[in-house]
This record gives C-alpha cells, sequence and structure tokens, in this order.
C-alpha cells in the first residue's frame, strides 16, 4: 500500500482532562496534530471524493464526540480520538499528537502524547471507509 499522508495540524479541542485539584471542574484547551496514512490511488486518479479522507468531517467529529466527556489521562483521550477516526475511516493509520499547557506547571510551555493505532488495534477490519 502507497503511503500517502493527510494532515490536520493544530485543531483546537476544549476538552475536559486531568486529574490534579486544578483540573478537575474545567474545561482546557487541548491542541490536535494528525497525521493519517491512506492510499490516495483510488481517489486521485479520477479526481474523485468517494473514499477521501475528509479533515473537515474528522475535525467535526471530533469536536462533537468529545464536546461533553471527560478523561482523566491524554493519554486516554489520543487513543479515544485514534478510535474515532479509524471507526470512520478504517483504511488509514491514525498518528494522533496532543499538547496541552499544564495549569499547575507555570513554567513549562507544553505537555503532550503521540499514539499511533490502526484498524487492528481496535478489532477491526481495515477496509475503504464512507
Amino acid at each position: 500500500m502507497a503511503k500517502d499522508i493527510v494532515f490536520c495540524n493544530g485543531l483546537e479541542l476544549d476538552v475536559g482532562i486531568g486529574f490534579h485539584e486544578s483540573e478537575l471542574n474545567i474545561k482546557q484547551t487541548l491542541v490536535v496534530d494528525l497525521t493519517l496514512e491512506a492510499d490516495f490511488a483510488a481517489t486521485t486518479t479520477q479526481d474523485n471524493i468517494e473514499g477521501l479522507v475528509d479533515y473537515y468531517e474528522i475535525s467535526k467529529l471530533l469536536e462533537q464526540s468529545l464536546a461533553n466527556r471527560r478523561f482523566k489521562l491524554v493519554e486516554a483521550l489520543s487513543v479515544e480520538i485514534a478510535r474515532l477516526i479509524i471507526v470512520k475511516y478504517p483504511h488509514v493509520t491514525a498518528r494522533v499528537r496532543l499538547t496541552k499547557k499544564p495549569l499547575d506547571m507555570p513554567r513549562v510551555r507544553a505537555v503532550g502524547v503521540e499514539c499511533v493505532r490502526s484498524a487492528a488495534d481496535f478489532g477491526l477490519r481495515s477496509g475503504h471507509g464512507s
């Protein structure tokens, strides 16, 4: 399979995240950078949107799916973001990078995590998605 890349950088999501006292009853803005490995062959030969990995749709999916949820760990959130993307697009490999400004660490600009997942990691078959 070809390794073509779709990316979406700097997506800001307001999420209930954290387990320290200062984080418990608030939402924090996290910055999400996505790198999705796909194969453009099916869509580019005919300039066809069928099978397209649509970053607009992904951003809306993440905003809606995470709006009213709460996570203790950025690690768990990064895996959930990967899962949401792969359920919609099982033929991609998703690299999810999350960063946030830690409220209780004023001398640190950002902390974060990165995970890489594919359909197999969630027990899904990789085929062409919607």
